[in-house]
């Protein structure tokens, strides 16, 4: 062996710079030393020294087998009356596309710049805005996979960002969401005094006009009207794809006799995101066929030995329920009407007339909405009996 190399005792290999006798190397007994130990921590601490240096990044101190939840799913951003909404849907596979197993809760940042002009930001610009701990939800509310938090905590002339990420039961955050903004300001005043007048398949809205926001400034943006619709017990619905711009509107996508509740907000434009207002109050409308059926067509009327016969077309109209026969003798002035209830068949016999009598008749279609429409008389019909 060289004598540029020498055995550390108690590790079994050589390092270059150390010269031993050729006596040390060859003999297979460690030599007794009385500083054995301190020359063996000294090296110990040397190796550490090298490996630490050799090593120029941190690592972060995960364990081995941690797998990290993936980004949360369909996280939106609406606005609310008076709050800005974020919602979204936890996360159900982790960062390298397996089924998550555990998910403690989700971490909120938010951003604020002033104006309503988009800027890019950076993580740095963020700051944790809500912890939401699926166990013990302090802020924010989870709702079986859906999770949502109301931001109130709003200033007029600001744009707020968000995003979010589930973090694991020891805290690590998983991957983030998308980044999602929206300008802020003062809101248009409500609009009052709406009106809902049901018709035929059609409701007709009215209400007075929007000139204002919240603080009494004048509403110089405001991008129109947005009407909402309620059927029975179910969601509301936007009527108005796009905002309307009078202050009315006929609604035609309706049934007859179905309960509707109407309500309206103002919209101005702020940016490119649209604020609304806080709702109208509501107005409730029933549309009601008043159409009647057309009237019957080929009135005959025949003396017979049970009386006077009286047959007609029958009426093509599909919604007929049936039929009303009218009655006047001469010198009566009104006709009476022979059928309480409706006749179901086109044809009717007037037993109550009396011989050399004469009788004028007529003939009505009547649908069978609530309503009970009649159509106009058929043509009147004459005979003596």
């Amino acid at each position: 062996m060289s004598k540029n190399f020498k055995r550390v005792p108690g590790f079994g290999f050589w390092v270059l710079g150390l010269a031993p006798p050729t006596s040390e190397v060859a003999s297979p007994v460690l030599p007794k030393t009385g500083n054995r130990k301190p020359r063996t921590v000294l090296f110990c601490l040397l190796c550490l020294l090298l490996l630490a240096a050799a090593c120029g990044k941190k690592m972060t101190p995960y364990a081995p087998d941690r797998v990290l939840p993936a980004p949360v799913r369909e996280f939106r951003l609406t606005q609310e009356g008076d709050s800005l909404v974020a919602s979204w849907l936890l996360p159900r596979e982790n960062l390298l596309g397996q089924p998550l197993t555990q998910v403690q809760g989700c971490r909120l940042y938010r951003a604020a710049t002033k104006g309503v002009t988009p800027e890019a930001l950076g993580s740095g610009d963020f700051v944790l805005y809500a912890d939401i701990d699926l166990a013990y939800p302090q802020r924010g509310e989870v709702r079986g996979e859906a999770m949502l938090f109301k931001d109130r905590e709003l200033a007029p002339d600001q744009r707020y960002y968000y995003r979010v990420a589930a973090y694991d039961q020891d805290g690590y955050l998983g991957g983030w969401s998308k980044t999602l903004s929206h300008a802020w300001g003062w809101l248009p005043r409500a609009p009052k005094e709406l009106k809902a007048v049901p018709g035929d398949k059609m409701v007709s809205l009215s209400w007075t006009p929007v000139t204002a926001l919240q603080d009494g400034s004048p509403a110089r943006d405001l991008a129109g009207y947005v009407i909402y619709r309620l059927s029975g017990t179910g969601a509301w619905i936007r009527v108005t794809p796009a905002p309307a711009q009078a202050n009315n509107f006929q609604d035609v996508a309706v049934l007859n006799d179905v309960t509707y509740t109407y309500k309206i907000q103002a919209v101005r434009r702020l940016g490119e995101d649209v604020l609304a207002s806080l709702d109208s109050p509501t107005q409730v409308a029933m549309p009601e066929k008043r159409t009647p059926p057309p009237p019957v067509q080929n009135v005959l009327v025949v003396a017979t030995s049970q009386g006077v016969e009286i047959r007609w077309e029958e009426s093509p109209a599909p919604d007929v329920a049936g039929y009303r026969v009218y009655r006047r003798s001469t010198g009566e002035e009104k006709y009476t009407r022979l059928t309480p209830d409706l006749a179901k068949k086109p044809y009717f016999v007037d037993g109550q007339v009396t011989r050399g009598q004469t009788y004028h008749y007529y003939v009505t279609a009547v649908d069978d909405s609530p309503r009970a429409n009649e159509s106009l008389p058929a043509e009147t019909m004459s005979i003596t009996y």
